[in-house]
């Protein structure tokens, strides 16, 4: 029961984060969402909804999203030919995730966000531009094991007197 989708658009590359104020009601500061974030966040809900699952996914999930904002006008004809390159540019990727992601838990795309236990960000300037999304239920194997970071050590020093004058 995996999903993979293609969302054909211009990606917006206003961040949440940037999205978001603090103003004073009377003497007490609130955090509010500009006019813009509510409006990307409406987009995003309406380019979603036709993705949206009969039912959450529950369990372990593995989600990825490639996000691809279009060719720059400027750029070299390699990469148009290719079609495609990394964007290693503002904004930056966590951010640019963030409301999407917020975005696939409000239409219940999974039962809760802590669900998801491998998430993949992708960031591409293409000329097509748009949002790709695969979400699937993952087993513990297909995660990984997390030991696999740690190593012995392979060289042991030896632990030197600071006071000692090297010879």
């Amino acid at each position: 029961m995996d999903m993979k989708f293609w969302i054909s658009c211009n990606p917006p590359r206003s961040t949440a984060q940037s999205q978001r104020r603090i103003g004073m009601r009377g003497k007490i500061p609130m955090m509010y969402t500009t006019a813009k974030g509510k409006q990307q966040e409406s987009d995003f809900m309406s380019l979603l909804q036709p993705f949206r699952p009969v039912k959450p996914y529950d369990g372990a999930l593995r989600l990825g999203i490639s996000y691809c904002l279009p060719l720059l006008g400027t750029e070299k004809k390699a990469i148009r030919e290719k079609g495609w390159t990394t964007h290693s540019k503002r904004p930056d990727l966590d951010n640019l995730a963030k409301q999407f992601l917020d975005c696939l838990g409000k239409l219940l795309f999974y039962s809760d966000d802590s669900r998801i236990v491998h998430l993949s960000l992708k960031k591409y300037r293409s000329e097509s531009p748009g949002i790709g999304v695969t979400l699937e239920v993952v087993t513990d194997d297909e995660v990984g094991d997390p030991r696999q970071f740690i190593q012995e050590p392979t060289i042991l020093l030896k632990p030197t007197n600071r006071h000692e004058q090297p010879q």
